[in-house]
C-alpha cells in the first residue's frame, strides 16, 4: 500500500528496497520483508537478495507464486515446485551473511490437495534455507501434516479468525513467527481517518461525514481506488474470464 494502489504487484524491487531500507534504518529490531516471488526468475532473486541484504534486512520470504497475474489466468498460481527450488537457491548462493535468513513461502489454496502442499514444503526443506512461511492456512490437522514433513521453523501468515490450536500446540509444531493479516495496518488507517473525521468536526460542527463508521479495509478500498483498478483488471487482463 506504499503506493497509494491495492495489492496488485504494482510496487518494483528498488521502490521496496528503499522502503525496506528506511525501517531498518529507524529501528533496532530485525526487520522481515515480503520479498514477493523475487521479482522474476532466479536472476531478478540474486538482485533482489544483494538488495535487500545490503538494506540491512534480517529476514525475506520468496514466494511461488506467479506474479504479475498472468492473462486471462485466475489471481492465485503457483510457479513448477523445481522452478521454485531454483530461485532459492540462487538466493542462498547470493547472500554473504548466513545471518540473513532466507525463508520460501508458499500458499495452502483452497481445493488444493494437501500432498501437493506437502511435497512443496519437502522440497522447499531439502534446498538449505532457513524456514518456511504458510499464507492462508485453515486447518490445524494440515499444519501437524506440515510440521511432520519438515525440520524447518514455520512462519504462519493467516486472516481473521483461524483456529490452529493454543499456542503450545503452535509451538508444538515448529511455528515461530505467526502474523495475522495487516490488522496492525488496517486499525493505523480506521484511526487515522477516525482522527481527521474528529479535526474536522470539531470546526465544522454541522459537517455530514462521508464513511463515518466504515470498516478499515472499506477505507482500504476506497483510497486505494480498488474499483478503478478492478476494472483494469476485468478489461486488459482477464477480459475472457
Amino acid at each position: 500500500m506504499t503506493l497509494g494502489v491495492p495489492d496488485i504487484c504494482q510496487l518494483t524491487l528498488s521502490e521496496l528496497v528503499e522502503q525496506a531500507r528506511r525501517v531498518c534504518r529507524a529501528s533496532s529490531l530485525p526487520v522481515i520483508v515480503d520479498g514477493d516471488n523475487g521479482y522474476g526468475n532466479a536472476l531478478n532473486v540474486v538482485r533482489t537478495i544483494e538488495a535487500l541484504e545490503y538494506a540491512c534486512a534480517s529476514m525475506v520470504t520468496l514466494e511461488d507464486t506467479v506474479l504479475p497475474r498472468a492473462y486471462n489466468d485466475s489471481a492465485q498460481q503457483l510457479i513448477p515446485v523445481d522452478e521454485a527450488c531454483s530461485k532459492l537457491k540462487a538466493a542462498l548462493q547470493t547472500r554473504r551473511d548466513p545471518a540473513f535468513a532466507i525463508f520460501a513461502r508458499t500458499h495452502a489454496l483452497p481445493g488444493q490437495p494437501v500432498d501437493a502442499l506437502l511435497e512443496r514444503i519437502k522440497a522447499y526443506s531439502a534446498t538449505g534455507i532457513d524456514g518456511l512461511c504458510i499464507f492462508g492456512l485453515t486447518d490445524k490437522d494440515v499444519l501437524g501434516q506440515i510440521a511432520a514433513s519438515t525440520h524447518l521453523p514455520l512462519m504462519l501468515i493467516t486472516y481473521g479468525e483461524v483456529d490452529l490450536g493454543s499456542q503450545q500446540m503452535l509451538t508444538d509444531n515448529k511455528v515461530r513467527i505467526r502474523l495475522q493479516g495487516h490488522l496492525a495496518y488496517e486499525a493505523a488507517v480506521q484511526a487515522t481517518y477516525q482522527s481527521l473525521q474528529a479535526l474536522h468536526l470539531r470546526h465544522n460542527p454541522g459537517a455530514e461525514l462521508r464513511n463515518a463508521s466504515a470498516s478499515a479495509k472499506t477505507l482500504i478500498s476506497e483510497y486505494s481506488r480498488q474499483s478503478h483498478y478492478d476494472t483494469l483488471i476485468n478489461n486488459y487482463v482477464t477480459p475472457d474470464m
